[in-house]
């Protein structure tokens, strides 16, 4: 890995440690761990420098991603499990970030009274306006993060990590 943050002790550990005990394992190809160590690695540390970008506005990366999926629905409201749905986290994490949420008042949680199973939350005008004044920041954040490929680059990344994740999907466990 080249580029690496040597203060973060994380990266050293797991270049050296993982390679060099990985070996003894048939099936180990130190350039695939690799690829998933860094994409894990940089995740990682991108959605923490995200994070910085969301707190100042009280609330968390996941409080953020309810925020905006609620807004760019058609309605500005999801069923709570389609918001877990479009997420990819347990409905119990949903539950406490729609909580969160509603005690801030940018959203409102309303039982279906077709189905007392199904609850649907609506963001609210506060949520709205919250978005509006920490959007064009955070996307400017994004782009200056992003900054470091060309056009050709980020499109060719995106292509790259678009075939991961669909041979992941193929890949029997």
């Amino acid at each position: 890995m080249t580029n690496v943050n040597h203060a973060d002790r994380r990266a050293e550990y797991y270049w050296s440690q993982v390679k060099k005990h990985g070996a003894q394992y048939p099936g180990f190809n130190w350039s695939s761990v690799e690829i998933l160590l860094n994409l894990v690695y940089t995740y990682d540390i991108v959605s923490g420098h995200l994070s910085h970008q969301t707190s100042p506005y009280g609330i968390t990366k996941g409080g953020f991603s309810v925020l905006m999926i609620l807004s760019r629905s058609h309605s500005k409201a999801c069923k709570q499990n389609e918001i877990s749905q479009l997420m990819l986290v347990s409905r119990a994490n949903i539950t406490g970030l729609v909580d969160s949420l509603v005690r801030l008042g940018l959203v409102e949680r309303t039982n279906d009274p077709h189905d007392r199973r199904v609850n649907k939350v609506k963001i609210l005008p506060k949520g709205e306006r919250l978005l509006e004044s920490l959007l064009p920041g955070y996307y400017k954040h994004v782009h200056d993060i992003c900054s470091v490929f060309t056009a050709k680059e980020k499109k060719t990344l995106n292509d790259l990590l678009t075939r991961l994740r669909t041979r992941t999907g193929e890949v029997k466990g």
